[in-house]
C-alpha cells in the first residue's frame, strides 16, 4: 500500500512537470505519461492491469464522467452561430469521411466485425481539444484558422461520443443489427438521458447560488454529476450522454436563460471561477493517472495492433487532406491549411472511450482498445512533428503541393532600400560687385 501511494504521488508530480514542459516546448504531456506506463507495465512488468481488478473499471468510468462533464462545460453553443460555414462544414465532413474510411480499413486489416470497426472509426475521427488548443495558441496562424480548429476540436468530441456510444449500446445488447434498431436505440437511450439531464441541469443551476452557502459546496456539484450519470443509467437512459448534456447546460446556462427561458423568468447561475478551477484540477488528476494506466494496459508485444494504429493514424491524415483543401476558403493561406491538416491528434476522450469499449465488449473490445491506444500515441507524434516543422519554416513543399488552390503565405515585408538623398541645392554665388 505504501508503494502504491508513493507511486501515485510521483506520477502526479511528474504529470505537473510534463505539463510545464508542454507549455515551454509544445511536447504534449500525453507522450511521456504513456511511455512511463509502458515502461513500468509491459516493459518491466512492475505493474499489470490485472492488479487493479474492479478498481480499474471504476477508475475508467469516473474518468469518463469527468471528461464528458468537462467537455460539456467547455463546449460553447454560441460558437456554432459564427461557424455555420467553414468550421462546421470541415468538422462534419472530416468526421464522417475519416470515420468511414478508418472503419473499413480497420475491418480489412484486423478482421474484426464491421460494427466493432465502426466504433474504431468514430473514436479515431475525434480530435483532442486538450492537445490542440494549447498548441494553436503558440502557432503563428490567422485568427480565423484558430477559430476553425477550436470549433472542430470541441465538436468532434461530441460527435465521437454520441456515435461510439450508440454503436456500443447496440453491440452490448447483442441484438441483430439494423438501421431501424440502431436508430431506435439512439432515440430511446439518448432521449431519456438528454431529457433527464436537461431537467437536472436546469434544477441544479437554479439552486446553485443557495448551494454555495453550504460548506464544501464546490464538491457538491461533482457529486451531483455522479448522481446524474447513475440515475440516468437506472432509468434506462445513457449515462454518458446525460453527463455530457448536463455539462453543456452548466457551461451555457446564461445563454439558455437569455434566449429560451425568458418567459419562465428562470434565473440560472453559471459556474464561478473557483468551481471551474476545481474541475480543471480534477480533470488533470484523472488525465495524468489515466494516461499512465493506459500505457500499463498497452500490449506492445501485439505488433499487429501497434502497426494497425500507426497506419490508421496515417490514413486519418490522408483523408483529412482533401477535406481541408476543399472545405475551407481559398483565402486561407497554404501554411494555415497545412496546420489545419496536421492538427488532428487523438487524446483523452478517445482513450477513455476505448477503455469503456474494452470493458463492455469482452471479445473484440480488447482489440479495439489496443488499436485506439496505438492511434493516440502515433497521432500525437505526427501532429506535433508536422506542426513543429511548419512553424520552423519547413515542409513548404507540402503547403505548395497539397494546397495549391489556396493563397501563398504572405511574405514578411522586406526593409525598404535606402534611397539616395537629393543633391544639395547650389549655394548662391556672391556678386563680385
Amino acid at each position: 500500500m505504501t508503494y502504491a501511494i508513493l507511486f501515485i504521488g510521483a506520477v502526479l508530480f511528474l504529470g505537473q512537470m510534463f505539463s510545464f514542459l508542454f507549455e515551454k516546448t509544445r511536447l504534449p504531456d500525453v507522450l511521456p505519461l504513456m511511455i512511463l506506463g509502458m515502461i513500468i507495465g509491459p516493459g518491466l512488468h512492475v505493474v499489470t492491469p490485472d492488479m487493479f481488478g474492479s478498481a480499474g473499471e471504476i477508475f475508467t468510468t469516473l474518468a469518463l464522467i469527468v471528461v464528458l462533464f468537462k467537455s460539456g462545460i467547455d463546449f460553447k453553443v454560441s460558437s456554432l452561430r459564427g461557424a455555420v460555414g467553414q468550421g462546421l462544414l470541415l468538422t462534419t465532413v472530416c468526421f464522417v469521411l475519416a470515420g468511414l474510411v478508418v472503419s473499413f480499413a480497420a475491418h480489412w486489416m484486423l478482421g474484426i466485425p464491421l460494427m466493432a470497426s465502426f466504433i474504431i472509426g468514430s473514436i479515431v475521427a475525434d480530435n483532442s481539444a486538450a492537445i490542440i488548443v494549447p498548441m494553436i495558441a503558440k502557432l503563428k496562424i490567422a485568427d480565423n484558422t484558430k477559430t476553425i480548429l477550436f470549433l472542430e476540436a470541441n465538436l468532434t468530441g461530441v460527435y465521437s461520443i454520441v456515435v461510439a456510444l450508440a454503436v456500443l449500446g447496440v453491440l452490448v445488447k447483442g441484438e441483430a443489427v439494423s438501421a431501424g434498431l440502431v436508430g431506435g436505440q439512439i432515440v430511446k437511450s439518448f432521449g431519456i438521458g438528454i431529457v433527464f439531464a436537461l431537467a437536472a441541469g436546469l434544477f441544479w443551476m437554479g439552486v446553485l447560488n443557495r448551494i454555495r452557502r453550504m460548506e464544501n459546496a464546490v464538491s457538491l456539484t461533482f457529486a451531483f454529476v455522479l448522481l446524474v450519470y447513475g440515475a440516468s443509467e437506472l432509468l434506462g437512459g445513457d449515462g454518458a450522454i446525460a453527463t455530457l448534456t448536463f455539462g453543456i447546460v452548466a457551461g451555457n446556462i446564461r445563454l439558455f436563460s437569455r434566449m429560451w427561458l425568458k418567459k419562465f423568468e428562470f434565473k440560472g447561475f453559471a459556474l464561478n471561477a473557483e468551481e471551474r478551477v476545481f474541475f480543471d484540477e480534477v480533470e488533470f488528476i484523472f488525465k495524468t493517472l489515466f494516461f499512465v494506466y493506459m500505457g500499463i494496459s498497452m500490449r506492445i508485444g501485439e505488433w499487429q495492433f501497434v502497426a494497425a494504429g500507426a497506419l490508421l493514424a496515417v490514413i486519418k491524415l490522408l483523408v483529412r487532406w482533401p477535406v481541408v483543401d476543399f472545405c475551407t476558403s481559398k483565402k486561407i493561406s497554404r501554411t494555415d491549411a497545412s496546420v489545419l491538416l496536421a492538427m488532428c491528434p487523438n487524446g483523452l476522450v478517445s482513450a477513455v472511450l476505448a477503455a469503456m469499449v474494452a470493458q463492455q465488449l469482452p471479445g473484440d473490445g480488447g482489440a479495439v482498445q489496443d488499436v485506439i491506444y496505438s492511434v493516440i500515441f502515433f497521432s500525437v507524434i505526427f501532429s506535433n512533428l508536422i506542426s513543429f516543422r511548419i512553424e520552423k519554416g519547413g515542409m513548404k513543399w507540402l503547403a505548395d503541393g497539397a494546397f495549391a488552390r489556396h493563397e501563398p503565405a504572405a511574405e514578411e515585408p522586406s526593409a525598404p532600400l535606402p534611397q539616395p538623398s537629393d543633391p544639395p541645392a547650389p549655394e548662391p554665388q556672391q556678386d563680385p560687385s
